[in-house]
This record gives C-alpha cells, structure tokens and sequence, in this order.
C-alpha cells in the first residue's frame, strides 16, 4: 500500500463519526466477561505494585546502588517508548483475548525466574534480574492496549462511562493496595515470597481472562491482507487525522511531564523542607491514590449527567496548576495534604473523562494503536520530566520547581481550552 493510500484510508476512518452498537447490551455486573476480565485486570495491576516494592527493596538492600537501580528502570522505560504501537497494532490486527491470556502467563513463567535470582544474596543477580524484568515490561506493553481497546466491546457504548470509571477507582486502590501489602510481605517473608505472590497474580489473572470466555468482538473490517507495517502507518496516520485523538495525544504526554515530576518533588520537600516523618511521609504518599480514587468515583457516578465534558477536561488541567503553585509555599506536611489529596482529585477527573472519550469517538478498529501510541509518548515524556525537575530541584530548591511546574500545567490548561478545540467540543 503506498503512503498516500495510506493516508487516504486514514483520514476516512477519521472522518467517520458513525459506529455501528458495540458490545452486549447487559447491564454491567450481570456481564460475565466483564467481571472476569475486571478481577483479572485488579490482579494485575495489584501484582505490579508488589512487584515495584519487592524489586526495588531487593536491588537497594544488595546492592545499595541508585545506579543499579537506574540500570534496572532505564531499559524497561526505552522499552515502553519503542514498544507501544507496535503492540497497537498487534492488538488491532489479533484477537485481543488471546493477547491478554498469553502475556500474562508469560509474566507468571518469568516471575519464577525473578524469584530464583532474588533467592540469592549476590549482587551479579542485578545482571540476570534486568533482561528478566526487560521482557516482564514488554509483555505487560503489549497486554495493556489488547485490554483497553477491548472494553468497549466487552460492556457496549452505553456503559463504557461507567465501566471506566469503576475501572480507574480500583486501578487505583489496587496499586496502592499492591505497594501496601508488597511492603509488608516483603518485611514479614522476604523478597522471594513477595515475588512468588507477583507470579501467582498474573497466573490467577490468566484464569480470569479464560473464565471469561470469547471476547463479543465482530470480525476486523480491515483488509487481512495489509502487512503489519502497513496497520501499522495506518494507525499513526489515523491519530494525525483524527482531531480528538490528535488532540489527547498533546494533551496527556504534556501533562504528565508535570505530573510526574511533581509526585518526585513532594517527597523532596517532604524530607527536605518539610522534615516530615516516616508517618507523616506516608500520609502524603497515600494521599494521591486516595483523592485520584475519589475524583473517579464521582465520576462513575456523575458520568451520564454530565455535559460539556471537553470543558471538565481543560478546567482539571487548569486548577491542577494553582493547586501546586500554593502548595510550594506550605510550611509543613499537613498544610500540604489538602493540596496533594486535590491535585489527585482533580487530575483524576479529566484523567477519566479522557479515556472515556478515547474509547467512544475513536474507531474500535483502531483503538489498540490509539492506546499503544499515547503510551509510547507518555513513556516518552515521563522520564523527560523527572530528570529535568530532578536536575533543578538540585540546583534552585524543589519548592521553586513545584511552582514552576504549577505554571507549567496552569498553561497546558489554558492551551487545552482555548487551542484544542476537538477536545473543548467534546460532549
């Protein structure tokens, strides 16, 4: 296919604002797929906090090393950046469920592997610990676009709001649930136990997606005969087309070059400037997930009551701003709780309003690349973040980079709302 076919068929399927119904029109927790596939994928993101805490305990207390842990996290973040639309466009050109099935069993086969190497006390483990967690993430890149751009097939367009909503609610208590529960599995068992239990999620995870059955996905409308590469340009020609996906896609990365950096400077100034406690430091840890749960909750259940959503998204990203830009000024923890429990809230609202958008004005057909190519650029621009907040922090005070990223998300907002016109339009 040559590249102006390409982009011919692209800025026809972005042009297109009628999709035939998607899904069963079942409600919600009668759905039997839906509840398999919603504990697997609790499981899962449960698995992957205490994944987090056992490997980073590990590494630090044998090695003691800030550089072996970079050695760790670098090539699964090159990883996710280079990986994140080809597993679109897998997801796109294959059946979605067997996707699911077999990377997770391949993350619970490679977990008993992290096992072993963490069974030691050596610190060459470190070297056989990285490929091992290098291909953990790349299963996990190409388990989560089969997965997103499934659900709307799986619950139907008139409950995907609702449905990502709850979805966000327990993403969220899972993982802060799986960082809990890791850290003392960790202290009460060791590292080896708690990774035994990542290994046994992720299988347990594999029985949720078999439980569920065939996922209610109609036969692709693309041609078969298309080369992978082929789908491939198609999908990032479709996101240039395509306003609202063009849109999300400045949108999210930009924000989370803030967010991000943000959530490492609040432990800076919690230790540095605020000199807060153990206690007190976790109180603020726990504050983010908890107002991030809270605003998507009140999402699932304001979703169908609420208009003029492309607003809501413009104005969370605008409050986020001055929400921080106060906080750098608070003189200790609890003064600074509120803020951090709100700048959760507030992100989360748009955060939802985001995905439920993705999943209703783009073509179910290319919502995998949709997904895999916002991940690439979030991937991308998480890292970008943290090494330039972290870098200054060092140098002007992490309070004066907090401001700064206020400014720096204050602006994206008033970018969002009177420059993304796809996105303020959203209904």
């Amino acid at each position: 296919m040559t590249d102006a076919s390409v982009h011919v068929e692209a800025g026809a399927a972005a042009r297109m604002t009628e999709q035939e119904p998607l899904g069963k029109k079942i409600p919600l927790f009668r759905n039997k797929t839906f509840i398999s596939v919603f504990a697997g994928n609790t499981l899962s993101t449960m698995g992957e906090g205490f994944n987090t805490i056992a490997i980073g305990y590990w590494v630090l207390s044998t090695t003691g090393s800030a550089k072996a842990m970079t050695a760790v996290m670098l090539p699964q973040m090159i990883l996710g950046l280079l990986l994140g639309t080809i597993a679109g466009t897998l997801a796109d050109r294959k059946n979605r469920r067997t996707i699911m099935l077999s990377m997770d069993l391949i993350r619970a086969v490679l977990m008993i592997g992290v096992a072993a190497v963490v069974s030691g006390s050596s610190g060459w483990g470190i070297w056989a610990l990285v490929p091992l967690l290098t291909l953990i993430n790349a299963a996990s890149q190409f388990h989560s676009p089969a997965f997103q751009s499934s659900l709307i097939y799986i619950v139907g367009q008139e409950q995907v709001g609702r449905a990502t909503g709850l979805m966000q609610v327990t993403d969220t208590l899972a993982r802060l649930g799986g960082l809990a529960l890791g850290g003392w599995t960790v202290a009460a068992f060791g590292g080896p136990a708690a990774v035994t239990v990542v290994g046994a999620m992720f299988a347990l995870s594999a029985l949720c997606v078999m439980i569920a059955g065939p996922f209610p996905i109609p036969a692709a409308k693309s041609d078969n005969r298309k080369s992978f590469w082929t789908d491939l340009r198609l999908g990032l020609a479709f996101i240039r087309k395509h306003p609202f996906a063009r849109s999300v896609s400045l949108l999210l990365p930009s924000v989370m070059i803030f967010f991000t950096a943000s959530m490492m400077l609040f432990q800076v100034m919690a230790v540095t400037v605020w000199h807060a406690t153990p206690k007190e430091f976790g109180l603020m840890e726990a504050a983010i997930p908890i107002g991030y749960a809270g605003g998507s909750g009140l999402m699932l259940l304001l979703n169908r009551r609420m208009t003029r959503r492309g607003w809501w998204i413009g104005v969370s990203v605008l409050l986020a701003g001055p929400n921080l830009i106060v906080m750098s000024a608070m003189p200790d923890v609890f003064s600074a709780l509120p803020f951090v429990f709100l700048i959760g809230f507030i992100l989360s609202v748009g955060t939802v309003l985001v995905m439920i958008a993705l999943r209703t004005e783009t073509a179910a057909e290319f919502q995998g690349r949709v997904f895999g190519a916002i991940g690439s650029l979030t991937n991308l621009s998480t890292p970008v973040g943290l090494v330039m907040s972290g870098i200054l922090s060092d140098r002007f005070g992490a309070d004066r980079m907090l401001f700064l990223n206020g400014l720096g998300l204050t602006a994206i907002g008033l970018c969002c709302i009177a420059l993304l016109k796809p996105l303020r339009q959203y209904r």
